[in-house]
C-alpha cells in the first residue's frame, strides 16, 4: 500500500534529472576553492539575491548558527519570535555554539513589528556592562504559523529602524521562494532588507542536501570561517552543489503546485472541529483540540494507514506539500485523514 509522506518538505527525493547533474558533476577540492560546481552555485545566488557574495553551507541550521557568529559576540542578544526555527527548534544551539541570548517576542502570527523589536529592547538592561542587543533575526516563510508569508513592507520598516539603531538583520529564509512563489516577489526584493539571507534546498525546492547564506564579501569571509569551526568545509562537495544548482534553476516555479495542494487538503478534510491555518505556501497546520486527541496520537494513528504527518506540539499536526506529493495523493490522503477524525469521534 502506497505511504503518503506529508512530515516535511525535507523529506523530497532526487529526480533523474537531478541525480543525472549529481552523476555529472565537474569537481575538484573546495578547501582550495577549486570546486567548479560549488563556486558556480555560490556565484549564481550572490547574483540572484544582489549579495556580494554567498558560501554554501551543510544545513539550514548550519547557515543560521554561522550567521549568529557573524553578527554576534558571547554574551549578546539576539531578538526573535519565540516560534521560529532559531528558538524553536536550535535554540540549544544558538545557546552553546553562539553564546547568545534570545530574547524572543510572543506574536500571534510570527510577524515581528517595530513596536515588537521596541518591546523587547525595553525588557531589560542593554546599555554598560550588560548585554546588548546585536541581531534581529526573522523567519520566511514562517514555519509555525502555517508558511506564512513575511510581509515586506513589515520587514522594511523592521530593517529601518535596527539599521538606525546598530542593530543587524538576519533573515532565516529557508523557504525564500516560497515566499517569492506566493507573492510574486523577486529573492532580492527581501534580501534588500537583511544584512545576511539564506536559502535551504533540501525543502521545497527537493535538493537532497545543502543551504547558503548571501551577504556582504567581509561577513562571508567570516562565514567561511565559522563554516570551517563547524566543521562544514567540504572537499568535493560539487556533487550536493550540482543537485543544489538544478533544485533552485528548476524547482522554484512549480512551488505554486504545492501551495495549491496545500489549499486542497484543507478543503478536503470535512471536520469543524479542525481548526486550520489559511495556507499562503505550502504548510498545514492543523489544531485537533477540539477532537480531545493529542497530536502524537493522532499522527500514529495515520501512520497506521500510511499517511505521515508531523505533530508539532500538543495539539498541532502538520501537513507540508512538496515535490514528491501530487494532487491524486492529496485526495487519497484526506479520505484516510477524514477516516481516523471519524475514528476518534467515534470513541467520544
Amino acid at each position: 500500500m502506497k505511504k503518503y509522506d506529508f512530515r516535511s518538505d525535507t523529506c523530497t527525493m532526487p529526480t533523474d534529472e537531478m541525480r543525472k547533474a549529481i552523476f555529472e558533476a565537474k569537481v575538484g577540492d573546495q578547501g582550495y576553492g577549486e570546486d567548479i560546481e560549488t563556486n558556480n552555485l555560490e556565484e549564481y545566488c550572490a547574483k540572484l539575491f544582489n549579495k556580494e557574495a554567498a558560501v554554501f553551507m551543510c544545513s539550514g541550521t548550519m547557515s543560521d548558527q554561522v550567521a549568529i557568529r557573524c553578527w554576534t559576540n558571547s554574551g549578546d542578544e539576539v531578538i526573535i519570535d519565540e516560534s521560529y526555527h532559531i528558538n524553536y527548534f536550535q535554540g540549544a544551539q544558538s545557546i552553546d555554539l553562539g553564546k547568545v541570548i534570545l530574547n524572543t517576542c510572543k506574536t500571534s502570527d510570527g510577524i515581528i513589528h517595530v513596536s515588537d523589536i521596541k518591546e523587547r529592547l525595553n525588557s531589560r538592561m542593554h546599555n554598560g556592562t550588560f548585554t546588548k542587543t546585536k541581531l534581529l533575526s526573522l523567519e520566511n516563510t514562517v514555519n509555525s504559523h502555517g508558511g506564512k508569508v513575511f510581509p515586506i513592507d513589515v520587514l522594511k520598516e523592521d530593517y529601518e529602524f535596527c539599521k538606525s539603531n546598530g542593530i543587524k538583520v538576519h533573515l532565516d529564509g529557508e523557504r525564500i521562494m516560497n515566499a517569492c512563489v506566493a507573492t510574486g516577489l523577486k529573492p532580492s526584493d527581501y534580501a534588500q532588507y537583511a544584512d545576511t539571507i539564506t536559502l535551504s534546498f533540501s525543502k521545497g525546492l527537493g535538493g537532497p542536501f545543502g543551504s547558503i547564506i548571501m551577504g556582504d564579501k567581509d561577513t562571508m569571509i567570516k562565514a567561511r570561517k565559522y563554516r570551517r569551526w563547524y566543521g562544514g568545509h567540504l572537499h568535493q562537495s560539487g556533487f550536493m552543489a550540482a543537485a543544489a544548482y538544478y533544485a533552485v534553476t528548476h524547482n522554484v516555479e512549480r512551488l505554486k503546485y504545492d501551495h495549491d495542494n496545500a489549499k486542497l487538503l484543507v478543503k478536503l478534510i470535512k471536520n469543524n472541529k479542525i481548526i486550520f491555518n489559511d495556507p499562503e505556501t505550502n504548510i498545514v497546520m492543523m489544531n485537533i483540540k477540539n477532537l480531545g486527541v493529542k497530536a502524537e496520537d493522532f499522527v500514529d494513528k495515520c501512520k497506521e494507514k500510511n499517511v505521515l504527518l508531523f505533530p508539532y506540539n500538543e495539539y498541532i499536526v502538520r501537513a507540508i506539500l512538496c515535490l514528491n506529493v501530487d494532487k491524486d495523493d492529496v485526495i487519497e490522503a484526506s479520505k484516510i485523514i477524514n477516516s481516523v477524525i471519524e475514528e476518534f469521534e467515534s470513541e467520544k
